[in-house]
């Protein structure tokens, strides 16, 4: 039987927020996919973990501590890249921070922190990898946003903010880059089962974090390669919740006459996560499960 060459075999792929749960999960398929892994993290330490996971040659990872809010920083890291490799085939912006709480108890760090990281974060990355994709004439980008950022996410605000401002600026470059070789796409996932959730789950707050099962690290990597292989403004994950978010933000008022419903949903369930926490104390796991 006639085997299928692996879709990124030998794609130069730097993944940001390597060491988070979609960012391994991304790094797994990846590597399984044939790409070579830049892994990046403000969290250095993490990432060898990852790569030790990976059991790949050296010469087909690089680990690279990187805060995604500093300009400065991506410019150093596009040129070790360039250096050990000679290109960029795909960046993806996945690094994010989420911050629940009301809005007017938020605090200007955990504001700046959100907006740094999630949006200027993915700006950012944008540019650095624009000036390099330009100019080798191919490239594609991917930035990570969230269905949190079609509709409201009261609690969340910030965060469902600067989601929703990925998706208007990622969309926009699409436009920009029609007559160019360089690709963008915007993904769009539900709630994704990674430590990130289980630090919402102590905030009452982000409730409609929790209104469906979250989607598996796993599923949202897959839609990333898809991302990946396909020149599409935007990928949702899952469709049918995507459409369902799209529909709902072109009729506000019914959203929010839906919206009680909606919150009794999310504390039940946020009720019940709980509640296997403290029988099971396996949440934890569960949530770092790729």
């Amino acid at each position: 039987m006639r085997r299928h060459a692996p879709k990124l075999k030998n794609k130069v792929v730097i993944i940001t927020g390597a060491a988070g749960g979609i960012g391994q999960a991304v790094a797994h398929l990846f590597a399984h996919q044939g790409a070579i892994l830049v892994l990046t993290d403000i969290r250095e330490h993490a990432l060898e973990e990852v790569r030790d996971s990976l059991k790949m040659p050296d010469a087909r990872t690089l680990i690279i501590g990187h805060d995604v809010a500093d300009p400065r920083s991506w410019h150093s890291l596009m040129r070790r890249v360039l250096k050990k490799y000679g290109r960029v085939d795909i960046v993806v912006n996945n690094a994010g921070v989420v911050q629940p709480g009301a809005a007017e108890d938020l605090t200007t760090d955990k504001i700046h922190q959100q907006v740094s990281v999630n949006f200027l974060g993915t700006v950012f990355g944008c540019q650095a990898a624009l000036r390099v994709m330009k100019a080798q004439k191919f490239g594609k980008i991917i930035n990570v946003a969230s269905l949190g950022g079609i509709v409201p996410m009261p609690g969340e605000a910030v965060y469902s903010a600067t989601k929703s401002a990925i998706r208007g600026y990622s969309l926009s470059l699409y436009g920009e880059l029609l007559d160019s070789p360089v690709e963008i796409t915007v993904v769009c996932p539900d709630s994704v089962a990674t430590p990130q959730l289980a630090y919402e789950l102590a905030h009452d707050e982000a409730v409609l974090s929790f209104i469906g099962e979250p989607l598996k690290p796993a599923r949202v990597a897959r839609g990333i390669l898809k991302a990946a292989l396909k020149d599409k403004p935007e990928k949702l994950i899952p469709s049918g919740m995507g459409v369902f978010a799209r529909t709902g933000m072109a009729f506000p008022r019914i959203f929010f006459a839906l919206f009680p419903i909606l919150k009794k949903i999310g504390q039940r369930m946020m009720e019940k996560t709980r509640e296997e926490e403290r029988e099971n104390d396996t949440y934890t796991l569960r949530f770092g499960d790729l």
